[in-house]
């Protein structure tokens, strides 16, 4: 839920790594394997397709020491929903929150390449499902612990780019079992494009069975 960019102008240089920050925007993503998960429809048998949505992301990090932070990060986006009985076909659509809390510590090689990784406890939450004349299963949420490595270069005075790799024991729809989630790993690309030196466009992508991409502003301390 951090950021890629593109370029900038020289003059907003950026003032360094960034592990204190504040960063907002919205974000879209796509629920993946929902069609076969029975957590979903019960002992209904139902034909679910669910399709890509938007909502909104929050999220920010304290350097509390030299080499380590907190951070925190939300989001809540939209899914649109088809669902099929052996009569009817309906649309509808269903909420899906997730947010982690946790510790992170930086490793800087150099002045342009940092290391880090984070550990974190994870939730997931799908909720109000919406959809005329069906009853749906759909309200489920759980958590459990992630963990996060990656890398954050500095391209140039304007530019950063990061890429990371996360597991977290939430990120999937369970197909059996009586828990409603599973267990990802999820892959992001991200960045900062410093307008100002404490200002920055920011964009990501991330890849899993949750898959996300978002535009927001970051602001740094």
């Amino acid at each position: 839920m951090i950021a890629v960019s593109l370029a900038g102008p020289a003059m907003a240089q950026a003032e360094d790594s960034g592990f204190t920050y504040l960063e907002g925007g919205i974000v879209g993503g796509f629920v993946n394997d929902i069609e076969t998960s029975g957590v979903v429809t019960g002992n209904t048998p139902f034909d679910l397709e669910s399709d890509a949505d938007g909502g909104g992301f929050i999220g920010g990090a304290w350097q509390f020491a030299a080499q380590m932070h907190l951070f925190g990060e939300y989001a809540a986006l939209g899914q649109e929903l088809e669902i099929r009985s052996a009569t009817s076909t309906v649309s509808g659509e269903y909420d899906v929150e997730r947010w982690r809390i946790g510790v992170g510590y930086q490793y800087p090689m150099s002045d342009m390449l940092t290391y880090f990784g984070r550990l974190s406890l994870d939730q997931l939450e799908f909720k109000d499902a919406r959809a005329a004349g069906f009853n749906l299963d759909i309200d489920a949420d759980d958590s459990g612990i992630g963990a996060e490595l990656g890398a954050l270069w500095q391209t140039t005075p304007t530019l950063q780019l990061q890429g990371y790799a996360r597991y977290t024991s939430v990120g999937g729809i369970a197909s059996s079992g009586s828990d409603p989630f599973e267990s990802d790993v999820l892959v992001g690309v991200n960045g900062r494009w410093y307008v100002l030196p404490t200002i920055a466009l920011v964009t990501g992508y991330e890849y899993g069975k949750i898959t996300t991409l978002n535009l927001g502003v970051r602001l740094s301390f």
